[in-house]
């Protein structure tokens, strides 16, 4: 591999962004033989054999936040809310919690019903097998199991839940475990690890760290070269094919920066348009999630220094799938607890059970603030904004399930309740989960895959805009509907079922 300081004039394929998705489709097209040059904005710390990388970005028992893109905006109740991204390589894959789940086969076999053909959950099974491999997934043994989140398993249990690993089972149901974690030696295994590293030395892949695309140039509809802002300067990269796998909010941000979109937006900013697209920056949806937050008790602390001893310290690991009475397939809720340090309590923990809605109703929009590339879009998910309410419905349900069920089990850890009290009844707990709520930080949807006939279609099942020709999107964005997973390990296989699309010799 090659990292370069200065960017080349031209190249075969250029990827736009090396995060969850762009390190795969990256490494598999510089396997067949492409020349392959990768954009990413952030930092590119080398392979993981140098030991050049910070630490918050290998510890997998922490979260970091330090390499974050800044998106900003708010929740149903206008309360602020921060949007992460990982601005470096490996993306998300190098800030994410590590649990890894697969979803339900019925929402991949709704895609392909959809118009998408070959990305049914048969078609995909391989596909997840695979990045499982790379990723080098496991399982944590009995013993690892935190005694927090120990607790929560015997709750759930106590409620009825199966205790089953099953979060890799595309045919699941109901029940409580812990995920396979993508975690190897304490270390998080982003995709840049799994995927990328072992390319590396092709002298046909070049990897530009700290790079900034602008733009995508057109020259009568046809990819012709990408604007780059890279150390103060701005270069032009002529190139036969683009990959844009900047995320469900960077892809939009540049399509739209490129003439690509909405021709009414696009016009509002002086865009020149190049292809009226309604679905770009459109059909944007996320897990909401309703936070039961408590300070941990002196029992937490004096179980959790016993178990680490010092030492490691997962904060999230089990997860219980529920049903709510608005579902469309064997689960729509996820419970996932956790624990994080906080000296303003008074034995030092923070107790979070979050309650996330798995297939929201509601959508809404990315759209851009300025054509400047150092500005950010505009980034509105309309949460609980769907004229049903069942987003809402899904929510009280796994609530009042968690709070009749679990919470009274759990008394051993959780102490003074951190929020204010949910109200009882519907109307209340509506208003309660509005002003209360945060996201499971899994954006999706706003480049979405479908039929080409579809006016809101933005790629096809090969993942190629729909109205330009030598672009395509692979990552969270192209997603018709989330699946009823935390998407990690879906992103993968976007990116690995659209690298084999380009990868095969026949379509």
């Amino acid at each position: 591999m090659n990292s370069v300081r200065s960017l080349p004039e031209r190249t075969d394929t250029i990827v736009i962004g090396g995060g969850t998705a762009g390190c795969v489709i990256a490494a598999r097209l510089a396997a067949a033989g492409r020349t392959v040059l990768v954009l990413e904005a952030g930092p590119d710390y080398g392979p993981l054999a140098d030991g050049d990388w910070p630490a918050e970005l290998l510890d997998a028992a922490e979260l970091p936040t330090t390499h974050d893109w800044g998106y900003q905006g708010s929740g149903a109740a206008g309360q602020p809310l921060a949007y992460d991204r990982a601005r470096v390589i490996g993306g998300c894959s190098a800030h994410n919690g590590c649990s890894q789940s697969v979803g339900w086969a019925g929402d991949y076999d709704a895609w392909a019903a959809a118009g998408c053909p070959g990305w049914g959950a048969a078609d995909l099974a391989p596909l997840f097998t695979a990045a499982a491999e790379l990723l080098r997934f496991r399982r944590y043994g009995e013993e690892e199991i935190q005694p927090f989140q120990r607790e929560f398993i015997r709750a759930c249990r106590q409620s009825g839940i199966p205790a089953l690993d099953d979060l890799d089972d595309l045919g699941a149901s109901q029940s409580v475990g812990c995920a396979p974690v993508n975690v190897r030696d304490l270390t998080r295994i982003n995709t840049a690890f799994g995927y990328l590293d072992a390319q590396r030395a092709r002298p046909n892949l070049t990897v530009a760290a700290d790079a900034l695309v602008d733009r995508i140039h057109f020259l009568d509809g046809a990819v012709e070269a990408v604007t780059v802002i890279r150390h103060g300067r701005t270069s032009r990269v002529g190139a036969r094919e683009v990959v844009l796998a900047a995320g469900a909010y960077g892809s939009p941000e540049v399509l739209l920066r490129s003439g690509v979109g909405p021709a009414a937006h696009l016009a509002d900013l002086g865009i020149d348009l190049v292809s009226d697209r309604p679905g770009v920056g459109a059909n944007l949806h996320d897990h909401p999630a309703a936070l039961l937050e408590f300070a941990g008790t002196a029992e937490l602390r004096r179980d959790l220094a016993e178990f680490s001893g010092g030492g490691w310290l997962p904060q999230e690991q089990s997860v219980v799938k529920l049903r709510s009475p608005v579902s469309d397939g064997p689960y729509d809720l996820h419970v996932y607890p956790w624990v994080e340090p906080d000296p303003a309590q008074e034995y030092g923990w923070r107790c979070i059970l979050p309650v996330s809605q798995l297939r929201p109703r509601s959508r809404g929009t990315v759209r851009l603030a300025s054509r400047a590339p150092g500005v950010r879009a505009v980034v509105d998910p309309r949460f609980f904004s769907d004229a049903a309410g069942a987003d809402l419905e899904s929510v009280r349900h796994g609530l009042r399930w968690t709070t009749e069920n679990v919470l009274p089990r759990m008394d051993r850890h959780l102490g003074t309740p951190l929020h204010k009290p949910v109200p009882p009844d519907d109307e209340g707990m509506n208003d309660w989960i509005r002003r209360h709520h945060s996201h499971y930080w899994h954006p999706a949807g706003t480049c979405a895959m479908g039929a080409p006939d579809d006016p809101t279609t933005v790629v096809d099942h090969q993942g190629r805009v729909v109205g330009v020709t030598g672009l395509r999107i692979a990552d969270a964005s192209v997603f018709p509907d989330i699946p009823r997973a935390t998407p990690a390990l879906p992103t993968v296989v976007v990116a690995e079922r659209i690298a084999a699309f380009m990868t095969a010799t026949t379509t």
